[in-house]
């Protein structure tokens, strides 16, 4: 009996961050690699996949001669090796010319056994022409790790795709596909690996031997494999990180100016929200870090001082709030609308000065209970948490908020248990005040149970990234699942969803 094995598949970042933005075709977006990287792993957490083995198929920089490809590899290099998963890279056309690849990645041609299955790497080199020849010794190689390796499976890994047959006048192949495809089949390889064709080339058998041609990871719909090996047995899912639904609004991004942000940028954000086919990308910060010195914010000691707050409200920058307003009226545009996360003080005011509150200031606000005062860690019991948690939604609800935010994280936040059968009742709450209810996995998870009670009451559901690190920026997949479980189908997304229209 042979034990599953899960790998990670991944080719083509042909990534330029550092280096010089070498001339690449428009659809090509190596500038953004490194984010899709991370996004690819964001992707795994919340398919609770954790693949045993990572191969990253080569052309991971767009210019191994660029003065700058060891930085550009060795930030490829930070992101990898900050998770705990073995992985094998080897070099494409272009990661040539970058002496310290070998030195960074370590992986020699030969055999890497992982558990029951045997990794073939090769020392194929491209000419100038693009052209590639695997040597009569590499060949021989694949023989001779077979015969000393009897009963383990085996997997080759090269950079240009062996079969099938491409039609174009550049040269994808090897010029001798035809003998490695034959010393595979005469050395029983499993499955033969392989990058540089863009477009990819889905999994398909010849001869006993499984082909599969990884797309590149920086062109659309951006691409990666999950492959699960079984001894002989071989079945590839190919995952999309650009989205293919309608009415994707983004409701709840954060920026810069967050003190609880840690990789997110408003600029990268917007591009990259745009790329992977988010509908529309509102940016929405909080207001409390905004008024206040971190350390105070933090603490949640604003909501008990309303002299504090008017201290803050009555300078004429009010902290960080007036560049703040005039950084988001540069970003006001049909595809991007602005926003505030606001919160109650002081026994259910709205937590935002006078000149902050004009109409025309803002698209629209969330409604938000990150503290609720007279709650006591520790010593407040869940009978009385679940009052003062009512009491507060109610309060917000009388406010010009459009949403309600992670709806009952506060409990999660505050070693309580979720109040479930407090679901119908915020959810006739939201109903009468014509408030959306968010959908969050910022950590948090949502509940299907609470959406679906919502939509029965015709309550709108509001999607949010609620991203604080840029690879959480149009991760959506989560969000789409959930409303699958309660019952909503992408036809449904119109009707469902919250819109501005």
């Amino acid at each position: 009996m042979s034990t599953p094995f899960t790998l990670l598949a991944i080719s083509d970042l042909h990534y330029t961050g550092l280096a010089r933005q070498t001339l690449q075709p428009a659809m090509t977006r190596g500038e953004l690699a490194r984010i899709l990287l991370k996004k690819v792993f964001l992707r795994l957490e919340h398919l609770n996949v954790q693949p045993d083995l990572i191969v990253i198929l080569g052309d991971l920089i767009a210019d191994g001669k660029d003065r700058e490809a060891a930085h550009d590899l060795l930030a490829l290099y930070s992101e990898l090796t900050r998770i705990s998963i073995p992985f094998l890279v080897i070099p494409g056309n272009h990661d040539q010319g970058c002496d310290q690849f070998n030195d960074l990645f370590d992986v020699t041609p030969g055999l890497h056994t992982f558990g029951e299955y045997g990794f073939i790497v090769y020392d194929d080199t491209f000419e100038e022409s693009h052209t590639t020849l695997r040597s009569e010794r590499a060949l021989k190689l694949t023989e001779t790790i077979a015969k000393e390796n009897p009963g383990l499976s085996l997997i080759a890994l090269q950079h240009a795709p062996i079969y099938p047959a491409i039609k174009s006048n550049y040269p994808y192949r090897p010029t001798n596909a035809t003998e490695i495809m034959d010393s595979f089949q005469k050395s029983g390889v499993v499955l033969s690996l392989s990058g540089h064709y863009h477009k990819g080339q889905s999994l398909r058998i010849n001869e006993g031997v499984y082909y599969h041609t990884v797309p590149s990871l920086v062109e659309e719909p951006y691409t990666f494999s999950l492959i699960t090996l079984d001894g002989r047995k071989v079945e590839v899912q190919e995952h999309s990180l650009k989205l293919s639904f309608p009415n994707i609004i983004d409701l709840h991004c954060h920026t810069e100016h967050a003190y609880c942000a840690t990789t997110v940028d408003t600029a990268t954000a917007l591009s990259l929200a745009k790329t992977l086919g988010v509908t529309m990308q509102c940016v929405s910060e909080h207001a409390f870090q905004l008024y206040f010195e971190k350390k105070y914010a933090m603490s949640g000691k604003w909501q008990k001082d309303p002299k504090e707050v008017q201290r803050i409200w009555e300078t004429p920058s009010r902290n960080r709030m007036a560049n703040y307003q005039r950084f988001a009226e540069k970003l006001r545009s049909p595809y991007t609308k602005i926003g505030l996360e606001v919160d109650l003080y002081d026994n259910g005011k709205l937590l935002l000065a006078p000149e902050d509150a004009e109409e025309d200031l803002w698209d629209f606000l969330i409604g938000a209970i990150h503290f609720i005062h007279d709650f006591i860690p520790g010593k407040t019991t869940q009978a009385e948490a679940e009052k003062l948690f009512l009491r507060d939604v109610e309060q917000l609800l009388h406010l010009p908020i459009k949403v309600l935010a992670h709806p009952f994280r506060f409990f999660a936040w505050s070693h309580l248990e979720t109040p479930k059968h407090l679901y119908p009742v915020v959810a006739d709450m939201l109903a009468d005040a014509g408030v959306a209810a968010e959908i969050n996995f910022h950590a948090y998870q949502s509940d299907a149970d609470f959406i679906r009670t919502c939509i029965e009451k015709n309550v709108k559901i509001a999607l949010a990234s609620d991203a604080h690190a840029i690879q959480e920026v149009g991760e959506f997949i989560p969000h789409i699942n959930l409303l699958k479980q309660a019952g909503v189908t992408p036809k449904m997304f119109p009707d469902v969803l919250f819109s501005f229209t």
